[in-house]
């Protein structure tokens, strides 16, 4: 069981949090790592953490795959790379029409993603070869986003950072439940994370400011390094 880890504790905003996350992730000594964020919320957090470590800034847009009648309900994730994971208790909630829904889904959603993540990284610096971000091969990869539940945008993204065969993945979040912990902690070389709370309700909760991060803030984060 994993334990429960500052219970009380409420971030200011994003920002706030990012910057608790690079102190702890000072101690790594990590040499050039790649920050990759999820957006939307994510690029916020991310942001003072590679300000703070000299960090390269990237992206990577995953979107989780909602279930019928309850689109709030993860039960899976896509990537703009194109690849997906599905949650364990998908059949519970698909039953035996899971994979047509699924399908169906996930070609959408890998669409979508990729034209998000285009628009997003438009216009950026050179270094970026065809928009397509920075090459993850034998890097140190910081994966971040402003929190989860499920765990299964994150897990998309793993899944895709992956292949590129990285040298190492670290989950830097600032608040995680206890079972998206459990499910995640295997297949990342860590976790550095802020809080895990007794119950999780929803990541806003855990913040004072948390207000919708708009794609022209994100942009503009973007460009800024």
């Amino acid at each position: 069981m994993v334990k429960y880890l500052n219970t009380d504790l409420i971030f200011k905003d994003r920002i706030d949090a990012g910057k608790q996350l690079a102190d702890k992730l000072l101690e790594y000594k990590l040499v050039n790592p790649v920050v990759v964020a999820l957006p939307r919320g994510g690029v916020s957090v991310a942001k003072p953490i590679t300000d703070i470590l000299h960090a390269k800034l990237d992206i990577m847009v995953s979107k989780k795959i909602g279930a019928p009648g309850n689109p709030e309900l993860a039960i899976g994730a896509v990537t703009s790379c194109g690849d997906y994971v599905i949650s364990s208790y998908s059949d519970f909630e698909l039953g035996q029409n899971k994979w047509d829904y699924l399908q169906d889904e996930i070609v959408y959603l890998v669409k979508d993603c990729s034209e998000r993540e285009n628009r997003y990284k438009e216009g950026l610096p050179i270094n970026r070869k065809n928009n397509q971000g920075f090459s993850y091969k034998d890097q140190n990869i910081i994966l971040v986003d402003d929190g989860t539940a499920t765990g299964m945008t994150a897990l998309a993204a793993i899944k895709s950072i992956k292949k590129q065969n990285p040298l190492q993945i670290i989950l830097a979040i600032p608040v995680i439940s206890q079972e998206a912990y459990g499910e995640i902690k295997t297949r990342v070389n860590k976790i550095e994370t802020l809080k895990i709370p007794r119950e999780f309700i929803a990541v806003g909760i855990h913040y004072k400011d948390f207000n919708a991060v708009t794609d022209g803030e994100i942009k503009v984060l973007l460009n800024q390094q």
